[in-house]
């Protein structure tokens, strides 16, 4: 699987490699735009509450106990993945020998 991936970077580089060449060629008596300065406006001034609203805070603690039940879920089933996949290399090796 991770070759397949490997070759699909790979073509798309490939790709976008040749692409960028082509589209860089210019022609030779092509007139050459040159770069104007210009003025850079300052950022926006942010004034960011410093604690959020009661119900962000809310939505917050939500997610993260649903993220840490969807992570304890995924540890219970690799574990039980694990002992199954151990248990059956242990038999099939007692089949073979």
């Amino acid at each position: 699987m991770s070759r397949f991936l490997l070759a699909c970077v790979f073509a798309l580089m490939s790709v976008v490699g040749i692409a960028g060449v082509a589209s860089a060629q210019e022609a030779p008596n092509a007139p050459v735009a040159a770069a104007q300065q210009t003025t850079v406006n300052p950022g926006p001034a942010v004034n960011a509450p410093q604690e959020p609203a009661p119900e962000v805070r809310q939505e917050t603690k939500r997610k993260l106990w649903i993220g840490a039940i969807a992570l304890g879920l995924f540890a219970l089933v690799y574990w039980r993945n694990k002992r199954r996949w151990a248990a059956w290399r242990k038999a099939r090796a007692a089949k073979k020998g």
